[in-house]
């Protein structure tokens, strides 16, 4: 999957989840049902194979819930929590795809040395 659809896809599952647990470092969110049907093809590896600071994700579809390991160095805590509540806000959702963005280049450009 190309770095703008996984962004895509990524922001998409994400506002339509709700934390249910987050201390810096692990996050674990509840996911709406239509989000888990529409982001079906979102592979949870290739967040931790293409995102900079994401160490670890697990999913359990029974429980519809994802939980995330995350470096707080590279991820800043507040990231989850706009992606999470920035719904339909245009302005923060740039700040959120361009945050990606640099998430992913970082950690191509870092797999590739």
């Amino acid at each position: 999957m190309n770095t703008d659809l996984l962004i895509d896809r990524l922001i998409e599952l994400a506002t339509q989840s709700d934390i249910v647990h987050h201390i810096p470092g692990r996050i674990r969110l509840k996911v709406k049902l239509a989000a888990l049907l529409r982001a079906r093809d979102l592979e949870i590896q290739e967040l931790v194979d293409r995102f900079a600071g994401i160490l670890d994700a697990r999913a359990n579809a029974g429980a519809r819930s994802i939980v995330i390991n995350y470096d707080t160095g590279t991820i800043p805590p507040a990231l989850w929590d706009l992606l999470v509540n920035g719904k339909a806000d245009p302005p923060q959702q740039k700040t959120m795809r361009d945050q990606l963005a640099r998430l992913a280049v970082s950690k191509t450009v870092s797999s590739e040395r």
